[in-house]
């Protein structure tokens, strides 16, 4: 009897599903595998190209010989994203067997480009597309080596060639795209990266690029529209929610932009989500969860991101006063390159604590480096400074605040607004402060004298002025300008506190980049501030209607540099505009 080579079976193809997998109807299976290949929601390539193998074994035939070139190719690429170089350029060579054609050129360009080898890779490529002169992947893939080695025009012209040779060709624009991005050309990579959407609209990628790149040009606005369509599309895409909260806190959208970044760590937590989390929560006042959230990227953080996190961490135990955590982030950072800021925080923490000797020890080494020079003097007076911060208060507003805060020291926004009025308070403020948290952002400047009076309370603790200022501006206003003008306020009244005294220039390039990520929109104004200077007359007419107005009176006003005896002796059209600029004048004067 003759012995049995083969046993094959045929199995039927469901016509939709052979097309889509580039099957034939009748598959033929070798009988050891039927069971498993008729069970299996899609065919294991290994089994296909068994049963392929042994029909054309038994048979040659060109019908099943094209489908067994076309899956050796797929084996081939199966094992190149496996890194198998050796396994894979064999069944490179057995598809050459069956048919020598273009397709085994540009295999074999993509193989060799793998291996390091460009120039053998460049001769193969180029010998398929001219087998095969319409071959849009292969000028693609040509476009790709170019582009790796940073050739790029000739990268360009032949994904140009692609595109002509396939209209649809909707990668070789995204390339020309990252091209002109990686190069700086933003609008010519944005105009192509829309010639993307207009062929594939569900394409994800696309809109993570441009939503970097609208960013990249401030255009946040922009950024935000792309992500928004990018998430009607994908749901669970970190990196768009991510990338959405950097745009969102930009626009001064810090309630969003947290929004985003805890649904970006739903689906991945990593150590810069949740340090950008930390600060989106210290931004708004809410220090135990920005803690939390940075103690959580600590441990997941590498080597080189850990020193930054400490430093947040330990600008964070400053604010709550938390002596063991302070001492601790400290020593991590006090032999770094980030020693000098973690002494100031150190000092500041002293300072809070009211230990004046250990402050005075560490302001002596800070003394040297150029810091905080005046503070020496003002140390020794420290009385008669607290003194003269507790005579610029309004008593209403004093008493009110001083009855607001709870057991751990925070105020309470509710308590706070009764006592407001039970001390002849009025305001449409008032009410804003019993209000939820996530109510739409309030954009008129009111209620300014209840932050002023409780940074004037704060004295020399560097943690309450940090926490009243980020809770009461949190609770008054919301989220968008209102953090961002109470931030400018804040910075103004520890510089002139802690003896800084800087110029308007020098308090702008310290502020800046602060401003910048709570609010884009302000800190143009306030690095362009010379085109806002307004004339006194018109700050005595002005009614201030936005934070806008409130940030050129306060540019103005430092500009001035007014006395308190000039102030008093005018009438101000607005008594929230006198509040600000006395604010100023008597910091000044301190």
């Amino acid at each position: 009897m003759k012995k049995i080579k083969y046993a094959i079976v045929y199995l039927n193809i469901e016509p939709n599903y052979a097309k889509l997998h580039n099957l034939p109807v009748k598959l033929p299976i070798l009988a050891e595998d039927f069971y498993k290949a008729k069970n299996e929601n899609k065919i294991p390539l290994d089994i296909i190209i068994r049963g392929l193998e042994a029909q054309i074994n038994v048979k040659k035939d060109e019908y099943y010989s094209s489908y067994l070139v076309y899956h050796y190719y797929e084996m081939f690429k199966q094992l190149m994203n496996k890194e198998d170089f050796e396994l894979a350029y064999k069944y490179l060579l057995k598809a050459k067997e069956i048919l020598h054609d273009y397709r085994f050129h540009f295999y074999s360009g993509l193989y060799y480009a793998k291996l390091g080898n460009e120039e053998i890779a460049e001769l193969e490529l180029k010998q398929s597309i001219s087998e095969k002169k319409d071959f849009a992947y292969g000028y693609f893939e040509l476009g790709n080596l170019m582009y790796f080695r940073k050739i790029y025009d000739e990268a360009v012209d032949y994904y140009i060639k692609a595109i002509e040779s396939d209209k649809e060709f909707s990668l070789a624009y995204l390339k020309i795209g990252d091209i002109f991005a990686e190069n700086g050309r933003y609008e010519q990579a944005i105009e192509n990266y829309f010639k993307v959407i207009k062929l594939d609209s569900q394409f994800i990628p696309v809109y993570q690029r441009l939503g970097v790149i609208y960013n990249q040009l401030e255009r946040y606005k922009d950024a935000y529209l792309i992500h928004k369509k990018a998430l009607e599309i994908d749901r669970n895409n970190y990196e768009i929610y991510y990338n959405n909260s950097y745009s969102l806190s930009k626009l001064g959208r810090h309630l969003d932009a947290i929004k985003n970044l805890e649904k970006a760590l739903t689906i991945k937590e990593t150590d810069f989500i949740l340090h950008e989390l930390s600060l989106e929560y210290k931004n708004i006042g809410e220090f135990i969860k920005a803690i939390n959230a940075e103690e959580k990227a600590l441990k997941l953080s590498s080597d080189e991101n850990k020193n930054l996190i400490y430093l947040t961490l330990l600008k964070l135990y400053t604010i709550i006063e938390d002596e063991e955590n302070v001492i601790k982030n400290y020593n991590k950072l006090k032999n770094t390159d980030l020693q000098i800021p973690s002494k100031s925080l150190l000092m500041f923490f002293y300072l809070s604590k009211g230990d004046i000797e250990n402050t005075e020890k560490i302001l002596s080494k800070l003394n040297k480096e150029g810091l905080f020079l005046s503070l020496p003097l003002r140390l020794d007076k420290i009385d008669t400074y607290l003194e003269k911060l507790e005579s610029y208060t309004d008593l209403a507003v004093e008493k009110a605040l001083l009855e607001s805060f709870d057991d751990d020291g925070m105020i309470d926004a509710k308590i706070l607004s009764e006592k407001l009025s039970k001390n002849g308070l009025k305001g449409e403020y008032i009410g804003w402060l019993k209000e939820p948290l996530d109510k739409t952002s309030k954009l008129k400047p009111l209620g300014l004298k209840v932050i002023i009076n409780a940074l004037y309370l704060s004295g020399f603790n560097y943690g309450l002025s940090e926490r009243v200022e980020s809770t009461l501006s949190k609770y008054l206003w919301k989220d968008n300008y209102g953090l961002a003008f109470s931030k400018v306020l804040l910075r103004y009244y520890q510089n002139r506190v802690f003896g800084e005294q800087s110029n308007l220039e020098n308090f702008i390039e310290e502020i800046i980049e602060e401003i910048k990520d709570l609010n884009y929109k302000f800190s143009k104004i306030i690095s362009e501030y010379e085109t806002y200077i307004l004339d006194f007359d018109s700050i005595l007419e002005s009614n201030m209607k936005t934070f806008e107005d409130a940030l050129y009176i306060f540019l103005s006003a430092m500009r001035f540099d007014l006395s308190i005896e000039e102030i008093e002796n005018q009438k101000f059209k607005n008594e929230e505009v006198k509040d600000l600029i006395m604010f100023v004048a008597k910091l000044n004067r301190l």
